[in-house]
């Protein structure tokens, strides 16, 4: 499925802030490491995974982002694994863990984190999720003191490679309640203890490297999304289809997804309530929603309502509670078609990898089923930097005529500098125009110089002098 993404490049989105252009990339000496551990990667805590790309950097070179693919799908192989030792000790069959191994190996959610580079750490600390889980299963049902050490081990390095890692908590006690019948011990919330104190921890410095950081675009409390973001995971668990890159802010609240949402999940709600006696629904339906609230706007407005990265280990739970509901049925009907699903989902990952060939595809694809312009201004990005005027300028007009909220002045400046330049000779009045809009977004001398050019090719000579005044004034 992955073979091909072993040969395929960087992708022009966060890949640079992660490895190429990352100061701490490429060296392990004090200086680096103390870089590491002491600063934010893109707005993330994630000290591991930089030190991860370091060592695959310090032997192989970035050259070629082959290397740093194969990582990945090594951690991705891995996990497989994991997954099957844990569903073998959950579900006592070797057979049904095969397929829930496959499932989770196979799914086209799972494309993103394995294709792209600077989604390694939701890899990585998923290895390290998976790992504690199997400790701590063990200390349940072992009581050896050192199972739960490694634990918490797991835990603290899974935390320094994603803050993603914290449900790993809310974990802890579901594992209690499927060896022991219940949430709450005091035994149990004692050992729980150096969890909580490293989860608080990890929790305030991710939020003093990425707290207030925000791109969402509606004009309501984006908390009224919450039961439409959980569900969509759920709906793309089992019908993966038109999957992107970065998914558009809905434009209102009320839309008719976000009601049938509401309705939806409070009968999916009341459903598990009524199949409570059943542990292993009990136990999927919460290890789901305790690993995908992180990444709904009760925590975060961040880019997109939605990224198939935040399924990969979160839907792990969903395909639990398939397992519980069918746990009457003849074992070898499900095999037979858990084996028939992942087949189709093989193919249907298959062809998702290809979309990940360059990040020009990859934008492609995301504007055959998003609306918002987002993807043409960063698609158009690329094709000006590969001199392709024609089809820069055909989508840096789409975003001028329907902007997009989630573009910072910068890459805003950018985009109308550009349509600026490319309109200089064939349109003297709207490089004008776009030139005035790129000193708005960002006033800069050299902005205002280029409106005043262009003003004075137009013969608007007030223009030109007023810009002109503004720079000796301001700079």
């Amino acid at each position: 499925i992955y073979g091909a993404s072993t040969q395929y490049g960087f992708i022009a989105i966060d890949d640079g802030g992660q490895v190429l252009e990352n100061p701490f990339v490429g060296a392990l000496n004090g200086d680096s490491l103390r870089g590491m551990f002491t600063s934010a990667t893109v707005g993330m805590y994630q000290p591991l995974t930089t030190l991860l790309f370091s060592f695959i950097d310090v032997i192989f070179g970035h050259d070629s982002a082959t290397p740093f693919h194969v990582v990945s799908l090594l951690l991705h192989a891995l996990n497989g694994g994991l997954v099957y030792r844990f569903g073998k000790r959950i579900m006592g069959d070797a057979g049904s863990a095969l397929v829930l191994a496959l499932l989770f190996v196979a799914h086209p959610l799972a494309v993103e984190a394995v294709c792209w580079v600077s989604a390694t750490s939701t890899l990585l600390f998923t290895a390290f999720f998976l790992a504690g889980m199997l400790a701590y299963d063990r200390f349940l049902t072992e009581g050896a003191r050192k199972w739960h050490l490694h634990a918490v081990l797991w835990f603290a390095l899974g935390s320094l490679a994603k803050v993603q890692m914290l449900p790993f908590v809310g974990a802890l006690f579901l594992l209690d309640f499927w060896r022991e019948g219940t949430l709450f011990q005091a035994k149990r919330l004692v050992q729980k203890l150096p969890f909580i104190a490293l989860a608080i921890g990890f929790a305030a410095i991710s939020l003093h490297f990425r707290g207030g950081q925000s791109a969402f675009t509606g004009d309501y409390n984006p908390a009224l999304l919450v039961p439409s973001q959980i569900l969509w995971y759920v709906v793309k668990a089992f019908a993966p289809f038109q999957l992107g890159i970065v998914y558009d802010w809905p434009a209102e609240a009320w839309g008719t997804w976000n009601v049938v949402a509401y309705a939806a999940l409070a009968g999916l709600g009341w459903w598990v309530f009524r199949h409570r006696h059943q542990r292993l629904v009990v136990f999927g339906a919460l290890f789901f929603l305790g690993n995908i609230v992180l990444h709904t706007a009760l925590v975060t407005t961040f880019l997109g309502p939605y990224a198939d990265r935040y399924a990969y280990l979160s839907s792990l739970g969903i395909w639990l509670v398939v397992f519980g509901v069918l746990r009457g049925v003849q074992p070898a009907f499900v095999r037979v078609g858990g084996i028939a699903a992942v087949v189709v989902l093989a193919g249907l990952a298959l062809q998702q990898t290809r979309h990940w060939e360059d990040t020009i595809a990859l934008w492609t694809q995301n504007l055959r089923h998003q609306t918002a312009t987002f993807s043409n201004g960063m698609r158009g990005a690329l094709y000006y930097e590969a001199r392709q005027f024609a089809l820069a300028k055909q989508d840096f007009e789409a975003v001028d005529a329907n902007p997009d909220g989630r573009f910072e002045p910068e890459k805003y400046s950018y985009l109308y500098t550009a349509l600026g330049l490319m309109t200089t000779d064939s349109e003297p009045q709207n490089s004008l125009r776009y030139f005035e809009q790129a000193a708005r977004w960002k006033p800069l001398a050299e902005s205002f110089e280029n409106v005043a050019v262009a003003a004075k090719k137009v013969r608007d000579f007030e223009t030109a002098e007023r810009y002109y005044q503004m720079i000796p004034r301001d700079y």
